[in-house]
């Protein structure tokens, strides 16, 4: 647990670092490639990210299945052959979509090679995850801005390549680089991280089937996000779209990034190996520890926002972002919710069971959507009523997620 623990306050720091460094180089980029590449590029990049989520959905059930078998051998088998069927899926509908319907004009070969490289990235971060290498974790997450900033510099400035080219160059070689050391590391730590004997047999069919269910179930977490947008889009201006996509999006995002997601990448595996291991006490410890945690970003959150939101929005952006602010108070008042929930939906698939937390995850955007009708048609007009809708859709994710976590809990002591 303190290795965990450890890895966590670490993870805070260096992901602050990381989200200064990607925000920087996206400013720098401004003055060097022009918007219409920079729109092209990126667009690319989240289609290929997007893609590629069914890679991603398979880490929870990876760490779980691992913990649980630690038949890490045929794990990775089957792993292997879902990302080369996707990586040829990209190559075949993806790129040439991206080349004549999105407009991307670069050589053939520069999108081939992404996602080959994305692929590789993608596979050696999920066997890092698996096997529970912190440290590694946390140092990739400061390599890879670092390493796109160092990439484009040489492909902009010292190979003289212009327009996407760089861009390009920069996310494979950082692709290649990021997969190439955690190799090394893998490989110079073996006999640390792999060598107990399977406890029982690998059901390749169950694993599939989280795998399956996790990539939904992560998917969907990032649609609620976007259906608020949508519903902005629909029933509010366009200067409150831009006061929520520009201020109180990045906002939550970037409290997401430090607060919420270091509980799936060391939480989550910390848990799954008690679980499978029958420690209750260990696993109570953890989850007293995650409350206080949760606790304390959560009033400091409420505290700060109350006390200098207003001041930093006008300071950063200008005045016509000051309604912003509003959203960003609200925002901090149920961020402990997320956390909280975050460890429960942890704490879920760590049992195995992930269809219940598919469920609690499609519970809260159905939750969503009715309560801001309810209050949007009943109450209130104003643009809070999204935020408030939000907040009670985590809270009632909340509940469910607490009353399945003590049914499981009974189970477990039983």
């Amino acid at each position: 647990m303190n290795e965990m623990k450890r890895a966590i306050y670490h993870s805070i720091w260096v992901s602050s670092l990381s989200v200064a460094l990607n925000f920087g180089f996206k400013v720098f980029l401004a003055r060097f490639i022009s918007k219409t590449d920079l729109a092209l590029y990126f667009t690319a990049i989240d289609i290929f990210t997007m893609t590629l989520l069914v890679l991603v959905g398979f880490r929870s059930s990876m760490v779980v299945t691992f913990a649980h078998t630690k038949d890490d051998y045929k794990i990775i088998k089957v792993f292997r052959v879902v990302l080369f069927m996707t990586v040829l899926a990209v190559w075949g509908f993806i790129i040439p979509y991206l080349k004549h319907k999105i407009g991307v004009h670069i050589d053939y070969w520069y999108l081939v090679f992404t996602v080959i490289s994305l692929g590789f990235s993608v596979y050696y971060t999920n066997l890092i995850a698996m096997y529970r290498m912190y440290k590694t974790i946390n140092f990739v997450t400061f390599l890879e801005p670092a390493l796109m900033i160092v990439w484009f510099l040489i492909a902009y400035f010292l190979a003289s390549t212009k327009g996407l080219q760089p861009l390009f160059i920069s996310t494979i070689m950082t692709a290649f680089c990021l997969s190439l050391y955690i190799y090394i590391v893998k490989i110079r730590n073996i006999k640390s991280i792999s060598v107990e004997k399977p406890k029982q047999l690998h059901d390749t069919q169950k694993f599939l089937k989280n795998s399956l269910v996790s990539t939904i179930e992560f998917g969907s977490g990032i649609v609620m996000m976007y259906t608020a947008v949508l519903l902005i889009m629909k029933y509010f201006t366009l200067e409150e779209l831009g006061d929520f996509q520009v201020v109180v999006k990045p906002v939550f995002t970037y409290m997401l990034m430090l607060f919420v997601f270091p509980i799936f990448r060391f939480v989550l595996p910390e848990l799954s190996k008690l679980y499978g291991e029958k420690k209750y006490k260990e696993l109570y410890r953890i989850k007293m520890w995650v409350f206080k945690f949760a606790l304390s970003v959560g009033t400091t959150f409420i505290v700060l926002s109350l006390l200098f939101a207003d001041k930093v929005i006008l300071y950063l952006f200008s005045a016509s972002y000051e309604e912003s602010a509003l959203m960003v108070i609200h925002i901090s008042f149920f961020f402990v919710f997320v956390i909280l929930n975050a460890y429960q939906i942890a704490f879920i698939k760590a049992s195995g069971d992930f269809l219940s937390a598919l469920f609690i995850r499609l519970w809260g955007i159905a939750s969503f959507v009715a309560l801001f009708y309810m209050i949007y048609m009943f109450y209130s007009k104003n643009i809070i009523s999204v935020i408030v809708a939000l907040i009670g859709s985590y809270i009632s994710m909340f509940l469910i997620s607490l009353y399945k976590e003590r049914k499981i809990l009974r189970r477990f002591k039983d």
